[in-house]
């Protein structure tokens, strides 16, 4: 056995220390900066209910699948391989679909569809709108896509089994990372299923699911339901384990646009829910860090629930001092002191700031971005829709050719023009023609919009109404004429009696008509717009 001198133990022990004192001047490493490239991006759509884009007379309606094809491929940072996941009614905007418009509606679904598939469309959870041309259609639109359509608990009757490809869950590669998709639909519409399709338990197929994805080693767990929101929350409390879940309506119906939702953290599960009609798009970026796959807030959601929270009150409260100090209806002291608590509640807001991201956790951001046509345009895309639009032309201008107007009632005025108007009321006429209502079937010429039946009414007088126009019928009452306003004009133009005509039209004419929302944004005032249509002539005096 080796003995040690005192000697050579104490010049062990210098050494030592001196190789630890040594460590101690190095510096520790830094904690790495986070990644600003995301492992994995998600572009999730809800409810987008066969929005193909928005139809309104403003410029950067939202809405757009060729502005949301725009966004998808140049937001940044760029990320390899983003995912693309929508839940609930994609393909139509109503459970129903009407017999004239059947084969218009049928067709922008098919233009919907491709421009999924090209945008890479991964997997997609249907409302009940889906099958409103059929479970065999829906299977040809589904295949279409190029996605898995998802429905955990949705059964197929025998005769559409084949027909319709129904899939519980999905598991993708995607930048290394093994992502689990399943989806769930209880897809309803006053109650009532679609023909041919069975709804289970959406707890217990949605559990069973999960599993799945689990035992097929995905770590990344996303769920798409189409359900209530509130059956959806109790949902994800009663499944927990998802990392996201996106909620889609189980129908929709109309043109209608829901307002946004904000995302909510319930236990470990971020839940979005878009607006319909895809006037946004959520972004979610997943940031792995060392194999973790407990993902952490990184957008500081409870700050930017307390922003929204003081901007509404901010902003209520800014319009009441307004008119206290409008109407002098409030004491100068009382006047002050709210002044006090507008200044106050401005304080709060500018210190409320998202924090930073984790520097070694996994963490998640939340974005939602709009879409509109300010974001630019796909040129593929918006080729492909200018495609439909002109199928739709050729066909309908064939198919409705004899369509007539109603037929005019005795002592019933019919329509007969801007031009007979001009007769008596060259001043008024020669200011419309200067209006942006005198160019109004123009702007659906130009796109071969004009016999498109989701167009027409607007950019025509008298439509569908007795003795008016029809959707090819449009002689003498193209554009938005003065009857439009006025009322029918023959009745006037043969007695030039006011009481045979509308002389001063309400100004809720506007709305009940065309400009009402998704029409028009928020933003728009009927007294702005009434400024564009009343002039010298019309409605002021000549100059």
């Amino acid at each position: 056995m080796r003995t040690w001198s005192y000697a050579r133990i104490l010049a062990l022990g210098f050494v030592l220390a001196g190789l630890l004192a040594c460590g101690s001047c190095k510096r520790k490493p830094a904690t790495p900066e986070p990644s600003t490239e995301p492992t994995l991006r998600l572009y999730l759509v809800s409810t987008m209910a066969g929005a193909l884009e928005p139809c309104g007379c403003q410029k950067d309606m939202l809405g757009g699948i060729d502005h949301m094809a725009h966004l998808v491929r140049t937001k940044k940072p760029a990320v390899a391989n983003p995912l693309l996941l929508a839940a609930g009614p994609t393909m139509f905007m109503d459970p129903k679909l009407e017999s004239k418009k059947r084969a218009q509606d049928e067709w922008k679904a098919e233009a919907i569809a491709a421009s999924l598939k090209a945008l890479n469309l991964a997997a997609w959870t249907p409302g009940c709108n889906d099958w409103a041309a059929g479970g065999s259609r829906l299977g040809e639109l589904a295949r279409a896509t190029g996605a898995v359509l998802l429905g955990a608990n949705l059964e197929a009757s025998k005769e559409l089994k084949g027909a319709l490809p129904l899939v519980p869950s999905h598991v993708t590669d995607v930048n290394g990372q093994k992502v689990g998709i399943a989806g769930v639909s209880i897809p309803k519409h006053r109650g009532a299923l679609p023909a041919g399709v069975q709804a289970g338990d959406a707890t217990k197929a949605l559990a069973e699911a999960k599993k799945g994805l689990e035992s097929a080693g995905a770590k990344i767990l996303i769920a798409l339901v189409a359900l209530d929101r509130g059956e959806a929350l109790r949902l994800v409390e009663a499944v927990p384990g998802f990392h996201v879940m996106v909620i889609g309506k189980p129908s929709d119906e109309g043109e209608g646009n829901d307002a946004p939702t904000p995302p909510v953290l319930v236990g470990r599960t971020l839940v979005v829910q878009p607006p319909n009609h895809l006037q946004a798009v959520a972004v979610v970026d997943l940031f792995v860090r060392e194999g973790s796959f407990d993902f952490v807030d990184g957008s500081g959601l409870d700050v930017a629930e307390q922003r929204r929270s003081l901007e509404s009150r901010i902003s209520s409260l800014e319009k009441r001092i307004a008119e206290w100090e409008s109407k002098k209806s409030v004491s100068a002291e009382d006047l002050a002191a709210r002044r006090k608590d507008l200044a106050s509640m401005k304080a709060e807001l500018e210190k409320l700031v998202a924090p930073a991201p984790p520097r070694t956790a996994s963490f998640f951001r939340y974005e939602l971005e709009q879409v509109k046509e300010s974001v630019g345009t796909d040129d593929a895309v918006a080729g492909r829709m200018a495609g439909y639009y002109k199928r739709v032309n050729e066909h309908n201008k064939k198919a409705f050719a004899d369509r007539l107007p109603p037929k005019v009632s005795e002592g019933q005025s019919h329509y007969v023009g801007a031009e007979e108007c001009s007769g008596c009321h060259g001043e008024a006429h020669d200011f419309w023609k200067k209006t942006r209502h005198a160019k109004a079937y123009a702007t659906l010429s130009e796109q071969f919009k004009e016999f498109n039946l989701d167009c027409v009414s607007c950019h025509v007088t008298g439509y569908e109404e007795p003795g008016g126009s029809t959707v090819t019928h449009v002689q003498r009452l193209m554009d938005v004429q003065c009857e439009t306003c006025h009322g029918a004009g023959s009745k006037h133009a043969e007695s030039s009696d006011a009481k045979d005509i509308q002389p001063a039209p309400n100004k809720d004419v506007c709305a009940s008509k065309c400009h009402h929302p998704p029409h028009v944004g928020p933003e728009w005032s009927v007294d702005e717009a009434w400024k564009g249509i009343i002039g010298p002539g019309h409605g002021l005096p000549v100059k």
